[in-house]
């Protein structure tokens, strides 16, 4: 009876978290890999190292309140589009349920980080910059290119 009891609440939950994410879908412009590509700031080809979930970051208007979000540790084997000096970004994106972020594409490339050939992952980045430090950031709406299975 038990087992019965905790298939109906995992059953029950999933209902729920799909209908609050279809309920905040995000819409993205229509657009072709190549115009995401080139609408990109940086575009990196690596393998994501590690996954933060819930970062603060800085509000440049400091009067509202920032929705906290997740940060990769990206290891860059090559820039595609754009310079960046170092061996390491972290990219920043929302957590997917209505912000466009990419979550379950940064934990996918963390967990398949050991695995040479299936972790090269590829990201469209935006650059902004905040009291003299650069971010970059991507979501589902930018370009991404991930290993064909």
């Amino acid at each position: 009876m038990n087992s019965y009891r905790a298939a109906v609440l995992v059953a029950a939950s999933v209902l729920m978290v799909l209908s609050a994410s279809a309920a905040s879908a995000c819409s993205c412009k229509e657009m072709s890999d190549k115009e995401k590509f080139a609408s990109s700031d940086l575009v990196v080809r690596g393998r994501m190292k590690s996954v933060t979930v819930g970062v603060d970051m800085p509000d440049p208007q400091a009067r509202r309140e920032v929705p906290r979000i997740t940060s990769g540790e990206f290891e860059i084997e090559r820039v595609l589009k754009g310079t960046f000096k170092g061996n390491t970004v972290p990219i920043y994106t929302g957590f997917g349920t209505g912000d466009c972020g990419r979550l379950g594409e940064f934990i996918g490339a963390a967990y398949i980080y050991p695995d040479k050939k299936m972790s090269v992952v590829e990201f469209g980045l935006s650059k902004s910059e905040f009291e003299g430090q650069t971010f970059y950031f991507t979501r589902i709406c930018d370009y991404a290119k991930f290993p064909e299975q």
